[in-house]
């Protein structure tokens, strides 16, 4: 039997940094009124350091929310957001991704399965993770996801089939897409929640990746003493 699949989110756990976010809000900015940018970006910032608490899934979804009053159409977002994953692919984005976890995932492979789950299409995901250098980490990776409906599908792609409930835990920093849904499979999940907003029940929270590693060793272990 295979011990247990960790299921991770790519954008916002497995590399940190907010260039992206500023950069987006930016973008989002070109397409407001003059008299509307100044004050949108403010609240970007503010939001950013942590001065302005408000309920968001991801910050994506925070600095696209922000912009909304602001006069924001869904066309410009869109377009603001391509543009954004083409500057995150280039090298001069600065992102980060912890030492950390690289030693984590290269000690638990072959002792768990390792999967990525991202909802960011293939043309977006791949070369960042390749840029990333994580590529070579992971025993699956599903991109075009369709979380939080298609979470269950790409458990199923990694396990080869559809994995016991206990044999699970999702990890990721979207409560909608990666919490929520794998709680009610029964899994396991480890919410990356940074500035601590927008919390909800979960099986552990994190302010980064690195404070859920303790957590994820642990229950890799606690599969491994079922099998033996």
């Amino acid at each position: 039997m295979q011990t247990g699949l960790i299921l991770f989110d790519f954008d916002g756990t497995l590399y940190r940094g907010d260039a992206p976010f500023y950069f987006y809000a930016e973008r989002l900015a070109g397409r407001l009124r003059t008299d509307n940018r100044g004050p949108y970006l403010a609240k970007v910032e503010a939001y950013l350091r942590g001065e302005l608490p408000m309920e968001a899934n991801d910050y994506w979804e925070a600095t696209v929310e922000l912009a909304l009053p602001y006069g924001l159409d869904s066309q410009g977002a869109m377009a603001a957001f391509v543009e954004t994953r083409a500057y995150m692919n280039d090298a001069g984005c600065p992102l980060d991704v912890p030492q950390e976890l690289r030693d984590f995932l290269a000690e638990y492979q072959g002792r768990a399965i390792l999967a990525v789950a991202s909802n960011s299409p293939d043309e977006a995901a791949i070369p960042l993770m390749r840029r990333l250098d994580l590529l070579g980490y992971f025993d699956s990776i599903t991109t075009a996801a369709g979380k939080p409906a298609g979470l269950m599908a790409a458990a199923q792609t990694a396990w080869g089939g559809e994995p016991p409930a206990h044999r699970v835990v999702s990890v990721g920093d979207h409560y909608i897409n990666e919490i929520q849904p794998a709680l009610a499979q029964g899994w396991d999940a480890v919410h990356i929640n940074p500035r601590g907003q927008c919390p909800g029940p979960s099986s552990f929270q994190a302010r980064n990746i690195e404070a859920a590693l303790p957590f994820l060793r642990e229950w890799v272990k606690e599969r491994e003493r079922e099998d033996s």
